[in-house]
C-alpha cells in the first residue's frame, strides 16, 4: 500500500518551494536602494562672541612700548583675545584697513589671531585691547556643555 505524500516528488517540491522563498527574499532586499543619509542638521547662526570689559588697552603715542613688547608683557594669558580697532573719518576706509593689518602684523604672533574692527568715527585713531571673549558662551548654555 502506498501512502499519499511520501514520495520523492513531495520532498523535491518542498525543497523547490524553500529555494524559491529564499531567492525571493534575497531579491526583495537587494532591490531596495539604500536610503540616502538624512542631511546634517543646519548649523546654528554664527553668534558674536560675548566679551567683557577690556583688561588692557594700548594706543600709539609718546612713551608707548612697541605693540609686540606690550602684548608679550600684558597679554600672556592665552584666554585673552586681542582686538585691533581702527576708526576712520572722511572716507579714509582703505587707509584704515591697511593700518589695522599693519598693526596686527606689528603685534607679532600674539596678534596673529586678532579680531580686527575698522569702523567710521568722528575722528581717526587706533587702539589695541585685550579682553576675555567666548564664542561658546554666545551660542548658549548647550554649547558650554560640550
Amino acid at each position: 500500500m502506498i501512502r499519499a505524500g511520501t514520495g520523492w516528488q513531495y520532498a523535491l517540491a518542498d525543497l523547490s518551494l524553500i529555494l524559491f522563498l529564499a531567492t525571493a527574499s534575497a531579491l526583495a532586499m537587494a532591490g531596495k536602494a539604500d536610503k540616502p543619509a538624512p542631511p546634517p542638521p543646519p548649523l546654528p547662526p554664527i553668534a558674536a562672541a560675548l566679551e567683557s570689559e577690556p583688561v588692557a588697552v594700548w594706543s600709539a603715542g609718546a612713551g608707548a612700548p612697541p605693540l609686540a613688547n606690550w602684548l608679550g608683557q600684558v597679554g600672556s594669558d592665552p584666554r585673552l583675545e586681542v582686538r585691533v580697532v581702527v576708526r576712520y573719518a572722511n572716507g579714509g576706509r582703505d587707509a584704515a584697513v591697511a593700518q589695522a593689518l599693519q598693526m596686527a602684523e606689528a603685534g607679532g604672533a600674539r596678534a596673529g589671531q586678532a579680531r580686527i574692527l575698522v569702523e567710521p568715527g568722528e575722528r581717526a585713531g587706533a587702539s589695541v585691547s585685550l579682553y576675555y571673549a567666548s564664542e561658546l558662551a554666545a551660542q548658549g548654555p548647550a554649547s558650554l556643555a560640550r
